[in-house]
Order: C-alpha cells, then structure tokens, then sequence
C-alpha cells in the first residue's frame, strides 16, 4: 500500500513536470517575456500574464492550481477585478543577458501577494508575501552595525533570482483592496540592481522632505504656544500629521515608518492592514486639518459663516468616506468611490481661494500668502486624485531615470505638494503674526486715544460727581453728627444720678457714630425707689438709634406720674408701646423689629433692688469678689409675636450690702470677637467678665469701667467691632 502511494506520488510529479514542459500546449500560448539590456527598470509585463479564477469557497495549493495551467486566460477575458475573489497569476521570464539578474516582484494596488517560482522541474519555491497586507518590514533594521554581521539579511521585497539564459514561470496568488482595486492583473517586475540606485535617491528626497516638515512642525508649534491663536494651531496640527503621512504613505518603494520603524507584518485591525491604516488615518487628517487650517488663517467664522458650514461639512463627509474606504469591502468602481470626494474636494478648493481672494481684496494683504501655496498643493493633489481614477501621471511622459520613477509615484508627487504648501504657509503664519501685531497695535492706539478721551470725559463727570457726594456726604455726616448730639442727650442727666448712687460709671460707645443701645434712669423729682434699665435694640446705626429713642419716650411714659409700678409690668408696658409705636400690632406690618431690655426698681430704704430682665442679665458683685449671675427671661420685647404667657419675665427682688457692685452689660460687650495672637479667634464671654469684676470687688464704679475698657480693648485688637457696646457699673 505504501509502495502504491508512493507510486502515485512520483506520477504526479511527472505529470506536473510534463505540464510545464508542454506548456505550448495549453489552452493560451504563453510567451516569455524576454530581458534585454534595453528593457526598463521597471516593466509590467501585460501581454506576457495569463490569469485564473479561483473557485468561490476553495483554498488551494500551489501544486494543485498547476494541475488548472489550461484554464488560465489572458486578463481581458476574465473581466473587472473583484475584491470578494481570488485570482492566481502565471508570468514567464526569459533572461537574455549575459549574466545572472536579481529581480524584485511587486504588486501594485494588491491586498495580498504570494508567489512562487515555478521552474522546469516543477519545483515550486514560495517567495516573501507581499501587498497591502504585508508591512515590507526591512530586517537589515534590526542588524547591529557595531556588531559583524555575516548572515544574509533578507529583502523586505520578494526576490528572485534569473539565471543567464534562464526561463521560468511566476505563479502567483492575489487578492484585491475592496475600495483601490489594482489597475492591471500584471505584476510589475523591477531589476534589483538598478532599482537600488533609484531607491536611494527616492530616499534622499523623502528623507528632506520628513526634514522640512519636522522643522516646519517645530516652527508651527512655537508659533502657537507663543501667540495663542487657532490658525497656528491647526497650523501645528497639520504639519504633525502631514509628517506622519510622509512616513506612512506607500511611495515608489512602499511605506518607510512600516519598513524601518515599526514591524507590522501580518498584523490587521478589522481585517485591515496596519500599513494601510497608517497610511489612510493619516492622509484623511491631513486632509482635514488643512482645511481647518484654511479656515481659520482666512477667519471663516467672522467674515464668511457660510463657508464654515461647508467646511464642517466637509469634514464629516471626509470622515464618512475614511471609515468606508477602510473598513467596508465592497465592488463598488473606483470612479464612484473617489469622483465625488474629488469633485468635492476641488469645489472646497475653489471655494477656499475665492474666499482668499476676497480677504485680500478687503485688506487682508497676506492672505496672497495663501493664494500662492495653494497652487502647488492643488496641482501636486490633482495628480493624486487623477492617479486614483485610473488616468496616467503626467510626470509618466518623462525619459526613463530616477526622477521620473519617483513623480510617476501619484503618493510622492502629493508629498511634495504637500511640502511646497508647507513652506509657503509657514511665511503666512509668520505674515499673519505680524500683521495681528500691527492690527493690534493699530486698534490699541485707536483704544488709547479713545479711552483717553473718555477717561478725560469721565474724569470731568466724576469730578462734578465727587463734588456732589462730598456735598452730599456732608450733609449726611453732619446730620449723623447732630443726631448723636440728639441721642446723647437722651441719655441721663447728671441731676438724675447725683444723690442717689456711692458711685455710677458707664461705658457707652455705639459701633457707628449713633447706635441702638441706651441707658435711662428715672426722673429725680420722684420721692423714694427709683428706676434703672439698660436696652439694647435692633440694629446699629440710624436705624437702631430712632428704635432707642422710642423706647427712652416709652420708658419716660410708663414711670410719667410715679415709679410704683414694678419692672415685669414695666417691661409688659414696655412691649406693648414698642409694638403699637411701629405698628406691628397690625397684620400688614412691613417691620418686625424690638429690644431686649432690664428694668431695676432701686428702693435704698429697704436695701433691695427689685429685678426684671429680658435677654439682659444682672451681675451682683459683692465685697468679698463673689460675682452672682442673675439670669434674664430668654424673650425679647415688641416684635410682632407677643411675648408667651408662660414666658413672661418674674421680679427678682435681691438685697445687698454697702459696698457691693451692680453691673449690666449688652450683648455687644460679650459676643465681641478678639482673643490673643496667634490663637482661634472667640468671643469676650461671660467668664472673662466674671473673673475682671471678681477682681475689682470693692472698687468703685469708674475704676471698674476703666479696667473694663482697657480690657475690653486688648481683647479686640485688630477686630472689627461687631455691635454697640454699653455697660452700667453702680454701687449704692
């Protein structure tokens, strides 16, 4: 069995060997083309390409598409190229020379490429991959030069040797880019050695191109961190990206960032290959920011909104098309995948130097700038476009060399536009810099003499204005001023004081020039107890001192006649008359506004005071520095609410001693903040108050307002002072 397999083996291989030999006999002659020392660099060898339909759905080897040499035809029969298809190519060379070639096999246009050389003898031997799909990576990347190297680095291009006098069959199977189609089914056969002086030069140039746009880029980002404007922005931008479309776009030679760069053999993004993702990510946002660019030197939004809108179109008609050329695989015609981009594209032109040309015809010297670096670009840019839609290059007419090997590339051409705009819109940014400089300087010499002459006009106004409110101002500070004078003079008269008190000191100082709080003792022509009470009223200031007038008329009313009536009732009365007098006893009362009070009936007879307070306590200090608290009901007095049943004041009636102390104080006083350097920042309090007056029992009353103010005084330092301060110090 084993014998029979081998047999059959052995057969096959003389069939195939057979096949070969005979191959005058298939359906198609095949002629070989024939290398002379007149042929080309670089041929495409049309006449000399018989081609094979592959069957949907079938993965064949080399050695069975041989055993179909009869269905291959010549390529006008087999019709349009179809992306969803596989294809298998049969090419013969013939080398007339007098010595052994190299020759590089390229296939123009194609997704995937794999050849095979097919000799005599039937062997067939597989050369490198090639195509879109492959990254013609160059190997000789990864060899150290500081290190011998003696190994053969193999090409990034398939290669193959012709001996002299040789004849051999090239095999080869190719799959088509959906949306770029190759051109021909022919694969182009390129003389290594020949080619190699071609390539270096195409490198030199593209190597001074990558030169300038790096430079340019270095230039455009500086301008725009420096000046801060949107056209040296995208300006920025463009060049960036057009740097990376140099090195990505597959010129006459293939990609260089895919060949010297990065590695990217075999790898795919949605069945894409990463080379032409380079390539095409690149080349569409390079597209875009120009456009970008050219808006924004030319101020579409400010002068011409409707070209914006274009523009934007534009763009999202440009990004539609990326993602169908890149990612959908269709057998739509080249024409009806690009012609309308390119129609599009050249109307965005038009459009953009019509707009040019108004700019500059407005004042906008350098937007000729613009108008001369368009030229090259556009010109550079149709051949591209035109090379997509299958028409010759122009640069195709030139004599056979190195020159014209590089133009007749559709990609170089585009890239060296592309830099001809570059360098020519790198003087636009500079123009348009200084003419933004120039601009500015204009209109800040414009705003200066326009400002000065308003300034001066202001000045005269607000001097007129200065006048009144300084006429104004002193009317109100000489009212304020007689209006203190009015309140002092409310105050208690020494003929009230005398006689009836072994010492009496107060410290009254409002926080304005007028304030709220008050003092008031009964009238002298009283025989026995008299009164004291201390308020402090809502508010400081004008407002606060017309209340504290109120209440020192009420107090004057409730005690008219005679000083009988005991301090609860007082402060009832007390209530009462300041919510009648700003009527707030009535429900469309617009004020809600009262005090908080103290009333002490004083009868030295009887050594007792007899004490109400509201929200103002008593302090009894007595000679042996015992300091008692006589805390007032939590209420105060005419608001619109009336004081509660349950919370009315009680009469607290307390003896004392020859000698002891009697002191009240408003809230002012200690709710002020202050404290020492350094240290959070808290109110006087209670305690501190205590611990001064313990320390002065036995003082008389002016000692202990003096300490107190002194006191008072360190403790609030730099701080503002937040309400009117009043404290009454006495003894009887």
């Amino acid at each position: 069995m084993i014998f029979g397999f081998s047999m059959l083996c052995h057969l096959r291989q003389l069939m195939l060997i057979a096949l070969v030999m005979l191959t005058g006999q298939w359906a198609y002659a095949q002629t070989a083309y024939e290398i002379t020392p007149d042929s080309p660099i670089i041929v495409t060898p049309v006449a000399h390409t018989l081609v094979w339909q592959a069957p949907a759905n079938t993965s064949l080897g080399i050695n069975e598409v041989l055993e179909h040499t009869n269905d291959f035809k010549p390529a006008k029969e087999i019709g349009p190229i179809d992306a969803f298809k596989t294809y298998w190519v049969m090419q013969k060379f013939v080398n007339r020379l007098d010595a052994d070639r190299e020759y590089m096999l390229e296939g123009q246009g194609w997704m995937t490429v794999n050849s095979y050389v097919v000799k005599n003898d039937a062997s067939a031997t597989p050369l490198k991959p090639s195509g879109y799909a492959n990254g013609e990576y160059s190997l000789l990347s990864d060899v150290d030069p500081a290190k011998p190297y003696s190994a053969k680095v193999p090409s990034q291009y398939p290669l193959f040797t012709l001996y002299k006098n040789e004849e051999l069959v090239v095999v080869s199977q190719l799959k088509a880019y959906p949306s770029l189609p190759p051109k021909t089914f022919a694969l182009r056969l390129i003389d290594k050695s020949k080619f190699t002086e071609t390539r270096r030069f195409g490198l030199y140039l593209e190597g001074a191109l990558l030169g300038m746009l790096f430079a340019l880029g270095i230039f455009g980002w500086f301008s725009y961190f420096s000046n801060r404007d949107r056209a040296s922005l995208f300006y920025g931008m463009w060049i960036t990206i057009a740097f990376l479309q140099i090195f990505t776009i597959r010129s006459h030679d293939g990609s260089h960032f895919s060949e010297f760069i990065v590695n990217v053999e075999g790898m795919t993004v949605a069945s894409r290959p990463m080379t032409l993702l380079f390539f095409n990510i690149s080349g569409y946002l390079q597209a875009i920011f120009y456009f970008m660019f050219a808006s924004s030197f030319l101020q579409f939004a400010k002068f011409s909104p409707t070209a914006q809108k274009i523009i934007y179109v534009y763009i999202a008609t440009y990004i539609t098309h990326f993602f169908v050329f890149t990612f959908i695989t269709h057998n739509l015609p080249p024409m009806l995948v690009w012609l309308p981009l390119g129609v599009f594209t050249i109307a965005i032109f038009i459009m953009n130097y019509v707009c040019g040309i108004i700019r500059y015809r407005s004042g906008m010297k350098i937007a000729m700038f613009f108008l001369l670096g368009s030229v090259p670009y556009l010109a550079f840019r149709l051949v591209f476009v035109t090379g997509l839609a299958g028409l010759p290059s122009p640069f195709s007419y030139l004599p056979e060399s190195g020159i014209s090997y590089l133009l007749q590339n559709t990609n170089v051409s585009q890239s060296i536009g592309l830099c001809c705009e570059a360098m020519i819109m790198a003087l636009a940014v500079v123009s348009r810099t200084r003419w933004l400089q120039q601009e500015l300087a204009e209109n800040f010499k414009n705003q200066n003499k326009v400002l000065e002459e308003t300034v001066a006009e202001r000045t005269k106004e607000l001097a007129a204005q200065h006048q009144e409110l300084d006429e104004a101002h002193q009317l109100v500070v000489g009212s304020v001023n007689y209006a203190s004078r009015l309140q002092r003079g409310q105050l208690p008269r020494p003929v009230r004081i005398d006689g009836r008190f072994a010492s009496f000191a107060t410290l009254w100082e409002p926080r304005d020039t007028i304030g709220g709080d008050l003092y008031w003792i009964s009238s002298s022509q009283h025989d026995g107890p008299f009164v004291l009470a201390v308020a402090d009223c809502t508010g400081h200031g004008v407002p606060g001192a017309m209340l504290s007038l109120l209440v020192s008329n009420s107090l004057e009313r409730i005690y008219a006649n005679d000083t009988m009536e005991n301090p609860v009732s007082a402060l009832a009365s007390l209530d009462h008359y300041v919510r009648t007098g700003l009527n707030q006893d009535r429900p469309d009362s617009e004020s809600d506004d009262g005090c908080d009070a103290t009333v002490l009936r004083i009868d030295r007879r009887l050594q007792r005071v007899e004490y109400a307070g509201a929200k103002i306590d008593l302090f009894h200090v007595n000679t042996a520095g015992v300091v008692t608290r006589h805390m007032a009901q939590r209420v105060s007095l005419g608001y619109k609410d009336r004081v509660p049943a349950t919370e009315v004041p009680e009469v607290k009636v307390l003896p004392y001693e020859k000698g002891d102390l009697f002191v009240i104080v408003t809230d002012g006083l200690t709710d002020q903040v202050g404290g020492e350097a350094g240290k959070p920042k808290v109110s006087y309090g209670y305690r501190r108050l205590e611990q001064l007056l313990s320390a002065y029992a036995g003082a008389n009353s002016q000692q202990v307002i003096d300490a107190l103010r002194q006191d008072f005084a360190r403790w609030q330092g730099a701080n503002t002072r937040r309400d009117d301060v009043t404290a009454v110090v006495f003894s009887l």
